[in-house]
C-alpha cells in the first residue's frame, strides 16, 4: 500500500524560472505564460494535488494574435488539425511535455535522475510491493496537466504495474478523486489489515482491507486507490508465497529446542519490516499474522515439521 513520502528537496518555481529563462523557442509563449504557471504550482501545493480542485491551464490564452496570423499562412502538417490556433495548441502542448526530458548535462536532467534513481526506496510507494521503484509517475498526467511536467511535487516514484495500472485517469466516473497522493494524503494513518483464513496449513484466503475506524472521506479513497491498482489480487499472491517461507522458517526454528517463543520470531520480523511504512507488504503480511490469536497457536502448537522441506527450493 501506498507510503507517505517527504516533498522533493528542490524547489520547482525556481526550476520554472530558469526553464522559462533557458527558452529559445517559443520564447513568447513561456513568458507569457509565466505567472500563471508559478501560480498553478502554488495551487497544487495548497490543494495537495487534487483533480477535483485543479483544472488545466487553457494553453490559447498564452498564444499571440501574431503567431496565429503567421499560422495561417503554414501548409498543416499531415494530421494536424487545420485550424491555426488548435495546431498552436497542439505543439506548445508537446512543449511542456517535452521538458520533461531536459538535455544531458542540465540542472533539470540531473534532478529527475536523482528522483527517480536515489531515492532509497526498496518498495513501492503506491502500492508497496517489494523491489526499487525504477519509474517517476506523473500524479497528474502529462496528457492532461503538460504545466505539471516539471512540476516535482507531481512526480513520484513507481513501479511499473502500478504506472500501467493508474495510467491517464485520475477522477472516477463520479468525479472522485482516484488515487492517493504519497506527498500529501495521510496515508501514515491508515494501517491496511489483512484476515487470514483456515485451514492454516494451507490457508484458503489471505484478505486485505481498510480498517473500518478509518475516517472518511479518506477510508473511500483509500478503498479507490486499493481497486485501481489491483491490489487485492496482486497482495494475496505475494501472501501465498511469503506464507509457505514462513511455515518453512518457523518447521525449522521449532526443531531447536533452546529457542525463543515463535511469536517473538514474528514480532522481529515485522519490526524490520515496518521500519521503512506501515504498508510495505512485509509489514501489512506480518501485521496480519501477529493480530490472528488463532494463527499463533496453530504455529505455536502444531507438529510443522512437513514445512521444513520448502526451506530449500
Amino acid at each position: 500500500m501506498v507510503a507517505k513520502l517527504s516533498l522533493p528537496n528542490y524547489d520547482s518555481i525556481d526550476i520554472v524560472n530558469n526553464t522559462i529563462a533557458e527558452r529559445v523557442k517559443h520564447r513568447d509563449f513561456f513568458y507569457a505564460l509565466k505567472d500563471d504557471w508559478i501560480a498553478h504550482i502554488l495551487s497544487y501545493r495548497e490543494t495537495g494535488g487534487d483533480p477535483c480542485l485543479i483544472k488545466e491551464l487553457t494553453l490559447d490564452t498564452y498564444i499571440s494574435q501574431q503567431r496565429i496570423d503567421d499560422e495561417k499562412y503554414q501548409a498543416p502538417k499531415f494530421r494536424e488539425s487545420a485550424v491555426p490556433l488548435d495546431r498552436l495548441i497542439q505543439r506548445r502542448k508537446k512543449s511542456l511535455q517535452g521538458l520533461y526530458k531536459p538535455d544531458e548535462g542540465k540542472d533539470l536532467h540531473r534532478i529527475l535522475g536523482s528522483m527517480r534513481d536515489n531515492h532509497k526506496l526498496p518498495f513501492c510507494p503506491c502500492c508497496g510491493e517489494p523491489g526499487k521503484p525504477g519509474t517517476l509517475d506523473h500524479y497528474l498526467p502529462q496528457s492532461i496537466y503538460p504545466e505539471f511536467s516539471i512540476v516535482l511535487e507531481n512526480l513520484t516514484p513507481m513501479c511499473t504495474d502500478c504506472q500501467e495500472l493508474k495510467g491517464n485517469k485520475v477522477k472516477d466516473i463520479n468525479g472522485n478523486k482516484k488515487f492517493i497522493h504519497p506527498y500529501y494524503d495521510p496515508i501514515d494513518e491508515v494501517l491496511i489489515e489483512l484476515n487470514i483464513s483456515p485451514p492454516f496449513e494451507n490457508p484458503s484466503a489471505f484478505i486485505a482491507d481498510v480498517p473500518h475506524c478509518t475516517p472518511e472521506p479518506l477510508k473511500l479513497l483509500v478503498s479507490r486507490h486499493i481497486k485501481e491498482i489491483d491490489f487485492v489480487n496482486r497482495f494475496e499472491e505475494y501472501c501465498s508465497n511469503e506464507y509457505s517461507d514462513l511455515l518453512a522458517t518457523l518447521a525449522e526454528e521449532k526443531e531447536d529446542e533452546t529457542r525463543e517463543p515463535l511469536i517473538k520470531t514474528i514480532t522481529r520480523f515485522f519490526n524490520k519490516a515496518r521500519k521503512q511504512s506501515e504498508n510495505r507488504w512485509e509489514a501489512i503480511f506480518y501485521r496480519g499474522v501477529l493480530n490472528n490469536i488463532d494463527l499463533l497457536n496453530y504455529f505455536e502448537y502444531s507438529d510443522l515439521s512437513e514445512n521444513i522441506k520448502n526451506i530449500e527450493r
